[in-house]
């Protein structure tokens, strides 16, 4: 069974002054105890510490505001990927919302993790990378983490913008579960046939061979999507009208992209 968090009911946790903390997927929910998901306001001039403990990596994505980390100033358009026993601190000049993902045990995802030597932070400036184009409707997505990004398959994550009136075709997964995150808007996502609104900074979480679709009404919706492990197969309940996306050669500032990913199906592109 799909997991649905609702943001509302989500606990508000007053770590230090300044920072309010929300439990937006437990990793006590998941059998395998695979990922966590915190909500992480911060308030005007003040700083929060994140750490990665041994075989943990996590990413961080601005919801709301800017931060600062190390030399770096970052917005919306960018995601942090931070390595196994790192620590940053962020701060932020204005009051900022950013959303951490954490998941344990990550050579389980990638054997290879250790080999590869990963810078400690890496940021994607994910406002730069190629909008692709659904060839059977109006949706648009863009990569925000991927092995050709981050030097990792055990995690592929994406926004996904689906204007007013938009659906996709029904389809699961297998070799990895993900999860929705709503970053604006309102959808219905439809699981098993049973449909659920979700909005802003909801979680909907869909474990292998789950049958689940969405569609959108009056208003659009942008939501992000992180599989672990990243390199999951989709398979279509119906084989027409499958994912297929192209390019449409700008980014999503409406500038030059930062590099070409070739049109291809969803969850079969080559290096991407």
């Amino acid at each position: 069974m799909p997991l649905i968090n609702k943001f509302n009911d989500t606990k508000i946790i007053k770590l230090s002054p300044g920072i309010e903390f929300r439990e937006l997927l437990s990793k006590n929910s998941l059998q395998d105890e695979r990922l966590q998901i915190n909500y992480i306001k911060i308030n005007s001039d003040v700083t929060h510490t994140i750490k990665n403990e041994a075989d943990e990596v996590s990413w961080i994505q601005i919801i709301d505001g800017n931060i600062s980390v190390k030399d770096s100033e970052l917005d919306r358009s960018q995601i942090i990927f931070l390595s196994t026993e790192q620590e940053i601190k962020i701060y932020s000049n204005q009051n900022s919302v950013i959303i951490h993902t954490v998941i344990q045990d990550f050579h389980r995802f990638d054997p290879r993790i250790k080999e590869k030597n990963l810078s400690n932070m890496q940021i994607v400036d994910w406002g730069e990378e190629p909008v692709l184009k659904s060839e059977h409707d109006d949706r648009t997505r863009v990569y925000m983490l991927s092995e050709s990004l981050i030097n990792t398959d055990g995690v592929k994550g994406e926004l996904i913008i689906y204007p007013k009136n938009t659906s996709c075709p029904e389809h699961y997964h297998t070799g990895g579960e993900h999860y929705q995150l709503i970053v604006s808007g309102e959808i219905i996502a439809v699981l098993d046939g049973v449909e659920c609104e979700l909005k802003a900074l909801d979680i909907l979480y869909n474990f292998e061979n789950e049958n689940h679709w969405f569609y959108t009404n009056d208003k659009e919706c942008h939501f992000v999507e992180f599989f672990v492990p990243g390199e999951a197969k989709t398979i279509w309940t119906q084989t027409t009208n499958v994912c297929t996306w192209s390019p449409i050669g700008k980014n999503i500032k409406g500038g030059k992209p930062s590099r070409t990913i070739e049109k291809h199906v969803h969850g079969e592109g080559k290096g991407i």
